[in-house]
């Protein structure tokens, strides 16, 4: 009978198609893994991955087993959740996802409101991209998070807040005579992103398509911070998120930063497995970060249910 541990080993290897990797998310060793793996196969009669000096494949058999394995681990998982609940709300931890280009300047805001009313709580954060956290999530390592509505799919969703665009500019731009841009006014433009990976990237890359903008081909990101510092060296403009705008870039002297008229937006949302056994405890935790939203955010206004 396979075990959790060699379902567990299986799935990390098929997501990342790196034994290394995987021994890592699995925390054992390489030679641990490959002989998780190899008594997996022996007690299947069958083989699962193929491996070259080059590079690790699934098998058709081995995908659609290890598909299987992510089902039951995120089963275990919720079963394992329910089991740790108590009578008292919030008597534990929360496992909560956050991405690097919101974790940092939201919590500070809303973590007081939720020590004040749930001092018990125990709160572990992980700050990912998001195609990291959607995986995290489905694994059961977090039990909810935090990131922008289009990406969060597959789980229960609570809009949470509208979160407005700014524009970074070199000193010299052009465009620092106005104080009030227009989408429009990114026409022509080619704007600093964010590398690969970050859903950031990928919202602004939708509104260059929608205005007549592109990306600049030569610079991309790994932060927030080293886009700002790329643009207070000159090499061209870029959009921020308000809640980074306010805490880190507004009253930097080596840029100008300018809001829009209408704001470009991301939605933020609260999301988590529609099988958790924690759905009525986060459906109150989204709540409490919805009172306490600073005001450079616009709070979603219809907290009556989920989305999915």
């Amino acid at each position: 009978m396979p075990t959790l541990k060699q379902l567990q080993c299986l799935v990390a290897v098929s997501e990342t198609l790196h034994f290394g990797r995987a021994a890592e998310r699995c925390h054992i060793t390489q030679p641990a893994l490959s002989s998780q793996i190899r008594v997996l196969e022996d007690t299947l009669g069958v083989m699962l991955v193929e491996r070259t000096r080059q590079r690790v494949l699934m098998t058709p058999l081995g995908r659609d087993i290890a598909q299987r394995a992510g089902r039951i681990l995120r089963e275990v998982a919720d079963l394992s959740e329910a089991a740790r609940q108590s009578s008292k709300p919030f008597n534990g931890m929360l496992r909560l996802g956050v991405l690097p280009t919101l974790g940092p300047y939201l919590l500070p805001h809303i973590l007081p409101g939720l020590r004040r009313q749930y001092g018990d709580l125990k709160l572990y954060l992980r700050e990912e991209p998001a195609g990291r956290l959607r995986a995290d999530l489905e694994r059961g390592d977090i039990d909810a998070m935090l990131m922008s509505l289009s990406t969060a799919t597959g789980a229960n969703e609570r809009p949470l807040f509208r979160e407005p665009m700014w524009a970074a500019l070199p000193l010299d731009h052009v465009l620092v005579n106005k104080p009030v841009l227009s989408p429009a006014d990114l026409a022509g433009e080619q704007l600093l992103l964010l590398e690969e990976g970050h859903c950031l990237r990928d919202q602004v890359m939708a509104l260059c398509v929608r205005v007549g903008a592109s990306e600049h081909a030569n610079f991309r990101a790994t932060s927030l911070d080293s886009l700002r510092q790329m643009v207070a060296s000159g090499l061209g403009m870029t959009l921020l998120p308000a809640l980074y705008v306010t805490a880190e870039a507004l009253d930097d002297p080596q840029i100008a930063m300018r809001p829009f008229a209408p704001p470009p937006e991301r939605e933020i949302c609260m999301a988590w497995r529609s099988s958790s056994a924690h759905a009525d405890e986060l459906s109150r935790i989204a709540a409490i970060i919805c009172a306490n939203l600073p005001t450079a955010v616009v709070a979603d206004t219809d907290l009556s249910g989920n989305r999915t």
